[in-house]
């Protein structure tokens, strides 16, 4: 046998074959030239330069991990459909003479050919489009970091090999198959799966039981910690429950209407039921996919973009004031602070706003039915404490310049956006008399937690506010003698930047707990920027790949469908009749994921809501706004997809 005629014979069959080769190799293009973008960006010499580049790099080191994987999973899903559909291709080749080993051969030119494409093209595309991808980060992060454009054969090197190793498994797995089944079987197995299927009473059951738990834990779950402890548990058994009730309830749900009689036997419900019935088997957990690739791209987009909208805000939350020093009386006094204050401040040509010092301590205690509870049992627990912020009531009447006088066992009380419900706190079994509940407070506090309730508590004296920490502590502290200083600075963003960071160098070495609202914004634009271009990024692939999903499945309903609606026109059906029963039925199946899909996040809002917090984002309202709006501009991408690769469906069942 001529040693070209494998090669050529595989290169024929992907030419005849285009309208389903062309989009798995463009996915596979594009997922190839993701990889190798995120992973260049990544290695970037201009990202290791920027401010907060630790955590940027994490984020996309793990947004090439999930890129990856998903690589792995979309490649394989599709090559599944592709085998599926040339098995009577390779069955023939069978009748016909070929043996095995030559069947297996063509199909090494073929993975050969796909391979070079997929990871050549991927390559290229990847290459002139990473230098725009790195300067659309660079706009997300309100970073001006010159550009150093590099091709790094590493990066190619490990991008090419992660396709090659997939490749090489598809055509394991392809060979595999081949080898394990007879041409007969092969020459059949379009019509496997045509049988109609039972109702399975226990997966469904199962598939009710995971849906509802997930659910469950999204709706009664308390605080952010638990929200981060149960988040993935939901996400499994959601993912389970969907993929159960699309296999199984179903097929349950459509027998129950097939037993309807009045709603089963009218031309357009008997077609409708009685075709999904018999495809719903296998045409299920592709469903499945698109439902749960729809709900990971509304949940990753809407977050990320909930997050990056809000940070301003967040900001504000997290860092009240420009500049933030905790000190300890014992090591550094008030004069010695403020004067390397003065002096960096004036070398930088910043004015230091809004001064105040105070001697404060910090404490926390959960909140009960017998008021707080600091004990090491009830802190234990994964719900969130409450701040209080002690001060003597002579730094109180220093920073109002009122004349208040407390005597033992008597506070002042201020919550932010809180009050206490009586005229007593009671702290670890402790009673103190509210004298007054504050309308107002001369100092903001910083959030440590979104959700963290918090309150200062004025105090007779230091030796007060001491006592009733040391009642609180749980371990000996390090220090009673801590001194607040806060401030705000007045200057060019430049000099506000150059001021924070010779402070922080002015104040190495002291002991000085420090932070500073200018340094770690640009922290923060690392984070929510990465947050939100891996959201974009993830958000564009799995929408991508649910296109490719969509698109094929119209393609095996569309050769399914080509007999069996000849034959109703055959029997009697008018063409409108028929056109109105498919477009029926499709509406129904394509559709169906993508609202399962929106209910998940729906049930899901309240657990990401307590998610956001744990990013300081408490802005329920723009969450809500960005969720509805992502919801229906994925619905309006859905449906141009679907009016699409529906062309497709419609030329394949009208072909005579």
């Amino acid at each position: 046998m001529n040693s070209l005629f494998f090669p050529k014979l595989a290169w024929t069959n992907l030419r005849k074959n285009k309208s389903t080769y062309l989009p798995y190799l463009l996915s596979g293009i594009f997922s190839e030239a993701a990889f190798y973008v995120m992973q260049s960006i990544a290695a970037n010499k201009g990202i290791q330069e920027m401010p907060g580049a630790a955590t940027l790099q994490s984020i996309l080191g793990l947004g090439t991990v999930v890129i990856g994987i998903f690589c792995v999973i979309l490649l394989f899903y599709t090559n599944s459909f592709l085998f599926k559909r040339r098995k009577k291709e390779l069955g023939l080749y069978s009748i016909l003479g070929l043996q095995k080993r030559h069947i297996g051969l063509t199909m090494f030119y073929e993975t050969l050919y796909t391979a070079a494409i997929t990871i050549g093209g991927g390559l290229l595309f990847g290459i002139l489009f990473s230098k725009a991808v790195f300067l659309l980060l660079l706009n997300l992060l309100n970073f001006p970091v010159t550009l150093t454009f590099s091709i790094s054969p590493s990066v190619l090197a490990s991008s090419a090999g992660l396709f090659a190793v997939i490749f090489l498994l598809i055509l394991a797995a392809n060979t595999m198959r081949v080898s394990l089944v007879n041409p007969i079987e092969l020459l059949r197995g379009g019509q496997t799966g045509e049988k109609e299927p039972k109702t399975n009473w226990p997966l469904t059951i199962v598939g009710i039981l995971m849906l509802g738990l997930g659910y469950g834990i999204a709706l009664t779950v308390k605080s952010p910690l638990d929200a981060l402890a149960l988040f993935f548990v939901a996400v499994i058994a959601v993912i389970i429950g969907t993929y159960c009730l699309f296999v199984a309830g179903s097929i349950t749900l459509l027998k129950a209407l097939k037993r309807n009689k009045k709603f089963y036997y009218q031309p357009e419900h008997f077609i409708s039921v009685s075709g999904m019935l018999y495809r719903m088997k296998q045409n299920a957990v592709g469903l499945g996919n698109i439902c749960i690739l729809s709900t990971m791209v509304l949940v990753v987009v809407s977050t990320t973009v909930s997050l990056y909208l809000g940070q301003e805000n967040t900001l504000r939350n997290r860092y009240p004031t420009d500049i933030s020093l905790m000190a300890d009386d014992e090591m550094n006094s008030p004069e010695e602070i403020n004067t390397i204050l003065d002096d960096v401040a004036r070398k930088n040509g910043v004015t230091l706003v809004n001064r105040m010092d105070y001697r404060s301590l910090t404490t926390f205690a959960m909140e009960g039915e017998n008021g707080f509870d600091s004990s090491e049992e009830s802190m234990q627990n994964n719900e969130i404490p409450v701040q209080f912020e002690l001060i003597p009531v002579e730094d109180y009447n220093r920073l109002t310049g009122e004349n208040k006088t407390l005597g033992p066992g008597e506070i002042l009380f201020y919550g932010e956006g809180w009050q206490l419900d009586n005229d007593t706190l009671q702290f670890n079994g402790q009673q103190y008399a509210v004298k007054e509940n504050l309308s107002s407070f001369p100092i903001k506090l910083g959030q440590y937690m979104a959700d963290m309730k918090s309150c200062f508590i004025v105090m007779d004296s230091v030796l007060s506010v001491q006592e009733l920490y040391l009642d609180a502590a749980t371990e000996p502290p390090e220090s009673l003698q801590m001194h607040l200083y806060v401030c705000d600075t007045d200057g060019t963003e430049d000099q506000e930047i150059a001021f924070a960071k010779d402070l922080g160098e002015a104040l190495d070495g002291t002991g000085i707990y420090y932070e500073n609202r200018a340094l770690n914004t640009q922290e923060w634009y690392s984070m929510y920027g990465g947050f939100l271009f891996l959201g974009i990024f993830l958000g564009i692939l799995f929408l991508m790949a649910t296109a490719l999903i969509i698109y094929y499945k119209q393609i095996s309903e569309g050769y399914d469908d080509h007999d069996r609606f000849q034959i109703m026109q055959k029997v009697g059906m008018s063409r409108k009749e028929v056109k109105k029963t498919i477009h029926q039925q499709i509406l129904t199946v394509f559709f169906l994921p993508i609202i399962v899909a929106v209910i998940h996040v729906a049930f899901a809002f309240r657990v990401i809501v307590k998610l956001l917090s744990i990013f300081y984002l408490t802005d329920v309202g723009l969450f809500l706004l960005c969720t509805v709006g992502v919801v229906l501009a994925f619905f309006v991408i859905y449906a141009i997809v679907y009016a699409l690769t529906a062309r497709t469906y419609y030329r394949l069942v009208e072909e005579r």
